[in-house]
């Protein structure tokens, strides 16, 4: 396989639920106005955004021989996502999370023990020739594997030379936060996280704070605070951005924000862009993800990210 990036992490259902007209309680029912089924999970949405772009990228995660399963695999399939190594399991559930959305955030009820389940010796990379990055996604979901990253990593660069890593942690459903995961962050090259989870892993109180510590472990740390825009600490340096779109104009539906973002830089890392044109174009990426529901939106929104590019 000829893939430039491989993704390693969940990929799961998504059943988004939107527009709704208040919080759900115990023994009462609220209404909905727009409901949304497409492909989820942190991996999933990045290897879908990334590949659009026109990065060639596979994904290993596992998924079910069931009616979900089936959709995931054709659907990412479309969004020219190299499928030959996602590992289908006969008899199991694929993954599935149901997403309350709202505009200042979102509630998400979620079944993922198939994806938990997923171990070292599952995952080969014999198959592949010229990877030059690896994405690891929802670290905190991944139970079977917490413990294997750093094995992991050194199998990887046995056999490809100068790749980089990256890891986007996600939110810790236990909030345990367990500082095990520093023996991960030490052994990559870009550190994805959002307000919440920098302040929780690192332990202070604000995020410049949090960003100045975990920078002592790995060169890249990029924050993304939703309307506050990005805090990043690049190569010793810091890079601060906003958002154009503060008003939140033409929102529909905030999944897979983070992950439009993510995609987005990886985009203009790979392709050697400075950190301030990266950071600007993953930002954008981000933001414009807001416009539609699900975590990808039509193929028309990856001709204007394109577009960008060019300028």
């Amino acid at each position: 396989m000829n893939s430039k990036c491989l993704v390693i992490g969940d990929l799961n259902t998504d059943l988004i639920i939107s527009d709704l007209n208040g919080y759900p309680e115990l023994g009462k029912e609220i209404l909905a106005k727009n409901y949304f089924f497409t492909i989820g999970g942190s991996g999933g949405i990045f290897t879908a955004v990334l590949s659009n772009l026109g990065i060639q990228t596979s994904i290993i995660s596992k998924i079910g021989n069931d009616y979900f399963g089936n959709f995931l695999f054709t659907e990412i399939k479309r969004y020219g996502v190299d499928t030959d190594s996602i590992i289908i399991q006969d008899g199991e559930e694929t993954g599935l999370t149901v997403s309350l959305s709202y505009e200042k955030g979102k509630s998400q009820i979620s079944k993922l023990d198939l994806i938990k389940s997923m171990k070292l010796d599952e995952i080969t990379i014999d198959n592949f020739e010229n990877l030059r990055h690896v994405h690891f996604s929802s670290y905190y979901m991944m139970d079977s594997l917490k413990k294997s990253y750093v094995e992991l990593i050194k199998k990887i660069k046995k056999k490809f030379y100068n790749i980089t890593f990256s890891l986007d942690t996600n939110d810790d459903p236990e909030d345990k936060w367990g500082e095990e995961i520093y023996d991960t962050i030490k052994n990559i090259d870009i550190l994805f996280l959002n307000k919440k989870e920098v302040l929780k892993i690192s332990n202070e109180n604000k995020v410049q704070g949090a960003i100045e510590k975990l920078s002592k472990f790995v060169d890249k740390v990029v924050v993304k605070m939703g309307k506050e825009g990005y805090l990043a600490k690049i190569n010793k340096k810091y890079f601060k951005g906003e958002c154009i779109n503060k008003l939140n104009k033409n929102f529909k539906d905030g999944t897979g924000a983070g992950d439009n973002f993510n995609a987005g830089f990886i985009y203009g890392f790979l392709n050697n862009f400075k950190p301030n044109k990266t950071l600007e174009f993953a930002n954008f990426c981000g933001e414009k993800s807001i416009e539609f529901f699900g975590g990808l939106g039509p193929v028309e929104r990856f001709r204007q990210l394109k577009e960008l590019i060019k300028r």
